[in-house]
């Protein structure tokens, strides 16, 4: 299995600064972070750096670990490491063995780095044919970062079914931000809204999704649902609606 480019997440960390027994104050330290998935159990992260660029200084960290401490940050990939994955891709495809690394500009040699170290931890191949597989698999070029969305609604799926509804939410509102108009991530945050109990948001979502598209059926569904519960009080068996 070849490592997985998740795209760049943000962890937070509440610090207080001051000495003990005077005047202190807290503040929240934000980091982001490339993921990359190694399988099902293991994330690879790297932190980046002041200029957005991931560093070779990975930590793993365990699948729940990641959904307990990391928010999606999906523009910073979108604007900074997917143009460089654009730029890495073709020039592995066209230079092959070929391509100088240390010649590399710095967003292109900053990616290039830590995929092959993302190799070498997954126990691949860390050579240019492997890393030009991993970028592929992400689908460089994809301006729409469809890959990063379809992740993220994957998670956000999985932390709903954990019953985790505030940070499930929080992951598809980070979806929405790199594709606001996709009607099936509307979908599943309105699935979280009805579970949070913000049943008009529940339903603002879902009519949003219909604006878009008309022909959701699954959507049309689930307000039908919620017109019956508002006529007849609260309904306890929800409707086996999935997408």
């Amino acid at each position: 299995m070849l490592p997985e480019i998740l795209g760049c997440y943000q962890s937070q960390k509440l610090e207080r600064m001051g000495k003990a027994g005077a005047a202190t104050r807290d503040f929240t330290q934000r980091i982001n972070w490339l993921a990359m998935r190694l399988d099902a159990a293991r994330i690879l992260i790297f932190p980046l750096d002041d200029k957005t660029l991931p560093m070779p200084l990975q930590k793993t960290v365990t699948a729940e670990e990641f959904l307990a401490h990391f928010l999606p940050a999906p523009l910073i990939f979108k604007e900074r490491l997917a143009p460089a994955a654009l730029v890495l891709s073709r020039l592995l495809r066209d230079a092959g063995a070929a391509v100088d690394q240390n010649a590399l500009p710095d967003p292109e040699r900053a990616l290039f780095t830590v995929i092959l170290v993302a190799l070498a931890a997954a126990g691949a191949p860390d050579d240019d044919a492997t890393a030009l597989a991993v970028l592929r698999q992400a689908g460089a070029g994809d301006p729409e970062g469809h890959g990063q969305k379809a992740s993220i609604n994957a998670f956000g799926i999985r932390l709903r079914k954990q019953k985790n509804y505030d940070i499930a939410a929080a992951y598809y509102q980070k979806a929405l931000e790199l594709a606001p108009r996709d009607e099936r991530i509307m979908f599943n945050l309105a699935r979280v809204l009805y579970e949070k109990g913000d049943l008009a948001a529940c339903r603002d979502m879902l009519t949003q999704a219909v604006g878009i598209d008309a022909d959701f059926v699954e959507a049309k569904k689930f307000l039908r649902y919620l017109k019956r519960r508002e006529r007849r009080g609260d309904l306890r068996d929800f409707p086996d609606i999935t997408i």
